[in-house]
Order: C-alpha cells, then sequence, then structure tokens
C-alpha cells in the first residue's frame, strides 16, 4: 500500500470514543445483513493470459502463469496520465490510429521442458552470436527460398533486410522466421523430406540444442510481434511500409509455424494433456487480421519499395474466358501430384458442391419436424450462416482452382529453370495462396476445437483440407509445402472420427494427391 493510501485510511480511521458508541449497532446490522466481498474484473493482464483466458497476476514484466510455463510475457500499452487546466490528473488511453485486430496474438506453442537456461535474447541494438548466425542464414539462404518470382524474391533479398536494420520489431521478426527455416531444414535432414510417418516422430529427431533454438525462435517471434501491434497502433503514412513489412514476415512466420510447431513432440506428458493431432487453424486469425495494414494507407504502400507484394499478373477472371478443354501443354513434364490435382479438381469442387446440398436439405427436413420453432430460432439462424459460409468457400475454392487449371493451359515461358518451377512462378503470379483472405467469417468460425467438431463442422475442415491442396502444389516453396502435407492429414483423421461415409469420401482425393507426391 502506498503512502497517501496509508494515510487517506488512517484519517477515515474513527476515534475509539465514537466506535464504542456505534459498536453494538453496527454489529446488529451485520447480523441482519450479509456483505458479498467486492471483486474488480482487470483488464491490464498480458495477452498470453488473455488469449488462454486465465486469471494473469499482472507481476511485470513475466506474470506467474508465463514465467511456470516458459512462455513470453507481453503487456497492452500502458494509460498515459494527463493534466486538465484545472490541475487534475486523469488516465488517457493509448492512441489507436489503426483498430488492432483482436486475432493479432502469438501462435499457439506447445514448448518442451528445457535441461538448461537457453541463452536469452539482449535488449536494445546488442545481437549476440547465435542472433548474428540467423541473420547470415536469411541473407544467405533464406531470403532467396521466400519467393520463386525474381522480383519478390529481389524485395526479400534487399528491400526487407534494409527496413529490418531501421526497425528493431523487423529484426526480431526476421530472425524468428530464419530460425523456423533452418529447423525445417534440419528436421528434413534427420527425418526425410516430409517427416517420418504418423505416430512416428520421436525423440531421435530433435536434440536438446535443437530444443534451445525453439525456444529462441518463439521469443523473437512475439518480442516483434510486441513491437508490431505498438507500430500498428501508431501508424501513420511515413510509417506504413515498415508496418507492412512487419505484416509480410508474421504472415511467412505463421505459415512455417505449421511445419516446425510438432518437433516438440517429445514429452509423452504433454500430449496426454494436449492434443497435438489438432489441425491448427490459429494461422488463419492471424494472416486474417493483418489486411488493415493494406486498406489504410493502400495510395501510400503501391507507390513504395514493397509495391511489387501487391501486384500479380493472372489474379483475375481470365479463366472464365480461356479455360477450354484444348491440350494442357504443361501436363506433359508435371509430376504426379500436380497430374493427380488437374485430373481431379473439377470432380473435387461437384462432390463438394453436392455434398453441401445435401446437407442443407437434411437440415431443412429437421427444421419441419421441430416441435417448438421459436426456441430454437438462434440455432437455425447459425446454421443458416455456417451454410452460407460453405457455400461462399466452395465458390472462392472454385476460383483458385480455375486458376490454377488457366496456367496449366500455358506454354513454357521460356525461364532458365526447370519445366516445374517455371509452372509454380505463374503459379504465383495467379495469387493462388491468397484464399485465407477470401473466405467468409461464418466459415473461419466453423473451424472448432476437435471435442466440437460435428458433421457441419466436419465438412468445414474437409473444404480446408481442399484449400490446402493449393499449397501443396508449390513443391519449392519451403514455408507452404510440408506443413500442409501434415495438416490434411490431420483433417483426415478428424473427419474419419466422425464415421461419416459420404464425409469421408470427400477427402479421399486430397489424401490421394498427398500422397502422389511422397510417392515422387
Amino acid at each position: 500500500m502506498d503512502r497517501s493510501s496509508t494515510e487517506r485510511n488512517m484519517s477515515d480511521t474513527p476515534s475509539p470514543s465514537t466506535t464504542a458508541t456505534t459498536q453494538s449497532g453496527t454489529s446488529r446490522a451485520r447480523q441482519g445483513k450479509r456483505h458479498r466481498a467486492r471483486h474488480l474484473k482487470s483488464r491490464n493482464g498480458c495477452y498470453t493470459c488473455k488469449q488462454r483466458r486465465v486469471k494473469c497476476d499482472e507481476v511485470r514484466p513475466v506474470c506467474g502463469a508465463c514465467s511456470f510455463r516458459g512462455e513470453s510475457c507481453s503487456y497492452p500499452p500502458a494509460p498515459s496520465i494527463s493534466v486538465d487546466s484545472d490541475g487534475s490528473q486523469r488516465l488517457r488511453k493509448p492512441k489507436r490510429v489503426v483498430p488492432i485486430p483482436s486475432p493479432l496474438q502469438p501462435l499457439e506453442f506447445h514448448l518442451p521442458r528445457l535441461s538448461a537456461t537457453p541463452v536469452p535474447i539482449l535488449d536494445g541494438q546488442t545481437l549476440n552470436m547465435a542472433d548474428m548466425n540467423l541473420l547470415t542464414k536469411f541473407m544467405l539462404q533464406t531470403s532467396k527460398k521466400m519467393s520463386l518470382h525474381p522480383k519478390r524474391m529481389l524485395i526479400w533479398q534487399q528491400v526487407i533486410p534494409d527496413m529490418a536494420a531501421k526497425r528493431e520489431y523487423l529484426m526480431h521478426l526476421l530472425l524468428a522466421l530464419a530460425g523456423a527455416h533452418a529447423l525445417y531444414e534440419s528436421d528434413i535432414a534427420k527425418c526425410g523430406r516430409l517427416g517420418m510417418g504418423d505416430n512416428q516422430l520421436t525423440s531421435s529427431c530433435i536434440d536438446n540444442p535443437t530444443i534451445h533454438d525453439l525456444h529462441r525462435i518463439i521469443e523473437h517471434h512475439q518480442r516483434g510481434l510486441k513491437g508490431f501491434r505498438e507500430a500498428l497502433s501508431d501508424m501513420t503514412a511515413a510509417t506504413a511500409e515498415y508496418v507492412f513489412c512487419g505484416s509480410l514476415l508474421i504472415v511467412a512466420f505463421a505459415f512455417a509455424s505449421l511445419s516446425i510447431r510438432d518437433l516438440n513432440r517429445i514429452e509423452p506428458g504433454l500430449m496426454n494433456e494436449d492434443n497435438y493431432e489438432s489441425p491448427f487453424t490459429d494461422w488463419l486469425h492471424l494472416v486474417r487480421g493483418l489486411t488493415s495494414v493494406v486498406h489504410e494507407h493502400w495510395s501510400t504502400l503501391k507507390l513504395g519499395r514493397l509495391r511489387a507484394m501487391f501486384f500479380y499478373d493472372y489474379a483475375n477472371d481470365d479463366w472464365r474466358h480461356t479455360l477450354s478443354s484444348a491440350s494442357v501443354p504443361r501436363l506433359t513434364n508435371g509430376s504426379r501430384m500436380v497430374l493427380m490435382f488437374a485430373q481431379g479438381a473439377a470432380r473435387g469442387l461437384s462432390m463438394l458442391r453436392t455434398y453441401a446440398t445435401t446437407l442443407s436439405s437434411s437440415r431443412t427436413v429437421h427444421e419441419a419436424d421441430a416441435p417448438s420453432p421459436q426456441s430454437s430460432s438462434d440455432t437455425h439462424g447459425k446454421a443458416d450462416e455456417l451454410i452460407q459460409g460453405h457455400d461462399n468457400a466452395i465458390d472462392k475454392l472454385e476460383e483458385m482452382y480455375m486458376r490454377i487449371l488457366n496456367v496449366f493451359h500455358f506454354t513454357e515461358s521460356g525461364r532458365d529453370c526447370s519445366a516445374s518451377r517455371d509452372f509454380q512462378i505463374d503459379l504465383e503470379e495467379a495469387a493462388a495462396t491468397s484464399w485465407p483472405q477470401m473466405v467468409s467469417n461464418d466459415f473461419i468460425a466453423s473451424l472448432k476445437p476437435c471435442n466440437q467438431v460435428g458433421i457441419a463442422e466436419g465438412f468445414s475442415y474437409t473444404i480446408l483440407a481442399h484449400f490446402y491442396l493449393v499449397f501443396v502444389l508449390f513443391e519449392d516453396l519451403w514455408y507452404l509445402n510440408k506443413g500442409f502435407h501434415e495438416e490434411i492429414k490431420k483433417i483426415f483423421r478428424l473427419v474419419s472420427d466422425l464415421n461419416n461415409d459420404r464425409l469421408l469420401a470427400l477427402m479421399e482425393w486430397p489424401m490421394a494427391v498427398i500422397a502422389a507426391d511422397q510417392k515422387e
């Protein structure tokens, strides 16, 4: 208790004579009336505790809950104190020019325990040798593997490192991405191209130094995300390009995280507590929450150094006019996986639409048999929203598939690269990976934890698996290929548990496509 509070309490204390006079009356009043202790809800807890929906003790710089779990801890900006003209003080909330999206939270990692304390990340501008190694890794390797198109690859190699050198939070995000790439390559070297089979991941695939690296990467990411939030809350035209650079690094790390988050599955006790077989969907919320960066300062960003990240030559509806059953030149030299995708895409879409119609019809029948429609109006309203979400998602899926099939019809460009890479570059120009921003909120909301999945939600996951095939086609982009193979397998296991034959039949084609890739 501070000094002012102590003096105030002392001044309010009654004298002994007054106490003696009123004691008996007060005792009788207390016996007749029971008072409930006041409980004030605090809104000053750390971001991690808010995300987990647990009570935060608000100890700074690291609260007790985060300290116990070994997680990074960050707090919202503290309100400032302003002085009015009459000399009184009042709290003033931090200025927010751009509303911060609520999904802008750290990704969920379940960190294994360490046998030794990891080397801490130093504050300020000083970086230790481990950070210097990550920076070198990014400059020499990671930056060259973030894009297939030369103009965007040049941005990753030159522009983004230059901008990160001027903003500490960007450097943290850059180092986190480089670390994720290093872990990915280490896992590939130890466990094979696409990792080990189901339920075969053991401690032989990940050693204690790798666990230290994982802790360090997550700490860099969370520090960078904290700085990004602060920059986003006070973004201006002068800083918009740096904030957008941060969003690019965050999105890339969100994709890459799917390839490294299962590396920590070495403690059986943790696996019993948390379901590691559940598909990860938090990356979708993080990616979708960054669109406000572009919308707010579009006129500035489209003229800046990162403008190549906005414009894609084939991100249009030309497929509606040019797609035909004519010869498909690129399938001649395509991989087995690419060939299977091209042959099954149209049928896959048709099967999804048929099932969506069946699901909608069955709901209508149940509504007619319902004894009290009024009492279940909210449930029916949510069901209608989910049906619309399914229809919207399938429409967007068709658009992505048709763009891809249109690229199959292109002749080779003459670039100095393999036929497979030439196809993927044109696929990148079709912005095929942009679908997370296109699907509706109703569809995203239906992707619930496994213990809440019903048939309708299982259908949402099935549609999601078909979207994931778009990423799998980018065989030369490390942060897309491996992680989404594993996520499709997780969705297959989730749908299998629902014991619905028609729904399970919809997963046969996605599973066949990724199986074809593993047989190459």
